[in-house]
C-alpha cells in the first residue's frame, strides 16, 4: 500500500489543500497498463490537487474520470518508452529529484519542516521517490516525441477560428499587457568592507574563547538559525548556495571557517558532525546593508533609463535585458506574468490597486515614473528597490478575434490539433501493451477507448 504522501511528492505540482490529516485509503489496483499499475491512491491524490488548484470552484461531476484517463495515458507512454528502449540517464534522475526536493523545501519554508511532514530525512524521500520519479521522465520522454513535430500554421488557426459557431464564440473583458523593469540597489563597497571586519572581529572573539552559539544569538543576521545558535541541522549536498557548500564539505569536525562571502553576506561556518554526505552545521551570517545613498543612487540610475526609454534612444527590450534584475520578466521582454492564469494578459481586477491608479493615467506604449517596488525574499524578508512599468496593449471588452486574439486563438487550436493527434497515437499503439480496467472504474466514460478496439 502506497502512502498518500509519497504521491504528493512525486507528482509535479505541490497539492494546495493540506493532506496532512488524511487517512491513507485502503487501497487497490484499479488499472494495469503494461508492467505498470495504478492504484486508487494515485487518483485519490491528483483529484485532491484539482481540488486545491480549483480555488474553491467546483470541479466536473467526472473529475476522478479525468484524472483516470489522464493516468492511463501517462502509463501507456511509459509502457511504450520501456517497448522503445527510451530510458533516463542516472544524472536526469538525480537532477529532477533535486529540483523538486528544493522546490518543496520552499514550499514547507525549511527542510526540517518538510522532513517533518513526511517523517524521515531527505535522504530517504530521495530514495523512495527515485522509482517514481525516473518513471515519470520517461514517460515525458515518450510524450515529447509523439508531440515534437506538432505544429500549427497560420491557416490552421483561421480555419479553427471560423468553424466556431457564431454564438460560442468567447467574450473577452478589457485586458492589459505590461513590462517591468526592476533594479534593486546593489551593496556598496564600504559597506562590504564593514561587513567584512565586523565579522573578522566575531572570529577572533570565537579564537579567542567565545561560543560560537552565543555569538550566532547575539550577531547573526539569519533570522532562520540565530535563536538556534546559527544551526542549520543536517545538511546534504546541493541544499545550499555553493560557495557556502564549497566551505563546509572541506572543514574538519570542530573547525572554524574563514569568513565566506555568499550573496546573502559573510558567514563564519563550524561543522559540529559529518557523515559521509551529511554535516551537521552552524553558521553566523552578517550582512552588508542597504544604505540611503544606495537607494539615492539606484533612484538616479532608473531616473536616466526611463529618460532614454521616453526620448526612444534606448529599445524596451534592449534595457530590459541589459539592466533589470528581476530574472522571471527578464527572460520573456520583461513582460508580467499573471499569476492568476499563467499568461501575459492582466484583467484590472487582477492587478495591485497602487499599480491601477498608475495605469489608469497612461495610454498604450508608455512608461510609468519610477516606482517603489518591494519583493518578498525565500527567507520572508522584503526586497526594496525601483521599476518602470510598459503598458504594452490595453484591449477593449470584445468577442474573440482573430486581429487582437490570435496567440489565445492559436493555442486553442494547438491544443485541438495536439488531442487528434494523441488519439491517433492511442489507437495505434494502445494494442502494443496489455491493459486492464477494474470493474470499479468501467462506469466512467473514458473509459471506453480503453477497452475497446
Amino acid at each position: 500500500m502506497r502512502n498518500i504522501k509519497k504521491i504528493i511528492l512525486a507528482g509535479a505540482v505541490l497539492f494546495s489543500v493540506s493532506l496532512q490529516a488524511q487517512k491513507t485509503l485502503v487501497d487497490k489496483v484499479v488499472a494495469v497498463v503494461g508492467d505498470n499499475i495504478i492504484l486508487q491512491s494515485d487518483i485519490e491524490a491528483q483529484y485532491q490537487q484539482m481540488v486545491g488548484n480549483n480555488q474553491g470552484q467546483a470541479l466536473p461531476p467526472d473529475g476522478r474520470c479525468v484524472v483516470f484517463d489522464n493516468l492511463l495515458l501517462d502509463k501507456l507512454f511509459l509502457s511504450q518508452a520501456q517497448i522503445d528502449s527510451i530510458t533516463a540517464t542516472p544524472e536526469e534522475i538525480d537532477a529532477e529529484l533535486d529540483r523538486r526536493i528544493k522546490y518543496f523545501i520552499t514550499m514547507f519554508g525549511s527542510k526540517e519542516k518538510l522532513e517533518e511532514y513526511y517523517g524521515k530525512p531527505v535522504i530517504e524521500l530521495k530514495d523512495d521517490f527515485k522509482d517514481d520519479i525516473e518513471k515519470q521522465l520517461i514517460s515525458d520522454k515518450m510524450k515529447g516525441k509523439v508531440f515534437k513535430d506538432l505544429k500549427v500554421s497560420p491557416a490552421e488557426v483561421k480555419a479553427y477560428f471560423e468553424k466556431i459557431p457564431q454564438d460560442s464564440v468567447p467574450y473577452f473583458n478589457a485586458e492589459l499587457q505590461l513590462g517591468q523593469l526592476v533594479v534593486f540597489p546593489k551593496v556598496s563597497t564600504q559597506e562590504k568592507e564593514f561587513a567584512l571586519k565586523k565579522i573578522e572581529g566575531i572570529r577572533k572573539e570565537i579564537v579567542d574563547g567565545a561560543d560560537f552559539s552565543v555569538k550566532a544569538i547575539q550577531y547573526s543576521e539569519d533570522p532562520g538559525s540565530y535563536l538556534e545558535g546559527g544551526s542549520l541541522g543536517v545538511i546534504e549536498r546541493g541544499e545550499l548556495v555553493p560557495e557556502f557548500e564549497a566551505v563546509a564539505y572541506k572543514l574538519k569536525e570542530g573547525e572554524l571557517s574563514e569568513p565566506v562571502e555568499t550573496p546573502f553576506g559573510y558567514h563564519l561556518i563550524i561543522v559540529d558532525e559529518k557523515r559521509g554526505e551529511k554535516l551537521k552545521v552552524r553558521h553566523i551570517l552578517i550582512r552588508p546593508q542597504i544604505t540611503k545613498v544606495d537607494l539615492n543612487a539606484t533612484r538616479n540610475r532608473m531616473d536616466s533609463i526611463l529618460h532614454l526609454l521616453r526620448v526612444d534612444s534606448l529599445k524596451w527590450r534592449d534595457a530590459v535585458a541589459q539592466f533589470s534584475d528581476d530574472e522571471q520578466s527578464k527572460n520573456i521582454g520583461g513582460l508580467m506574468t499573471n499569476q492568476k492564469t499563467g499568461n501575459q494578459f492582466f484583467e484590472k481586477a487582477d492587478i495591485d490597486g497602487t499599480l491601477i491608479f498608475t495605469l489608469d493615467r497612461m495610454k498604450v506604449g508608455e512608461y510609468s515614473d519610477v516606482l517603489d517596488f518591494a519583493s518578498a525574499e525565500k527567507t520572508g524578508e522584503t526586497k526594496k528597490g525601483y521599476r518602470i512599468v510598459w503598458l504594452k496593449s490595453e484591449s477593449k471588452p470584445h468577442r474573440a478575434n482573430l486581429d487582437e486574439d490570435y496567440t489565445r486563438i492559436q493555442g486553442a487550436a494547438r491544443a485541438e490539433k495536439q488531442q487528434k493527434s494523441l488519439e491517433k497515437w492511442l489507437k495505434l499503439h494502445k494494442s502494443n501493451s496489455y491493459v486492464r480496467i477494474d470493474d470499479s472504474m468501467k462506469g466512467c466514460t473514458q473509459s471506453a477507448k480503453w477497452l475497446n478496439d
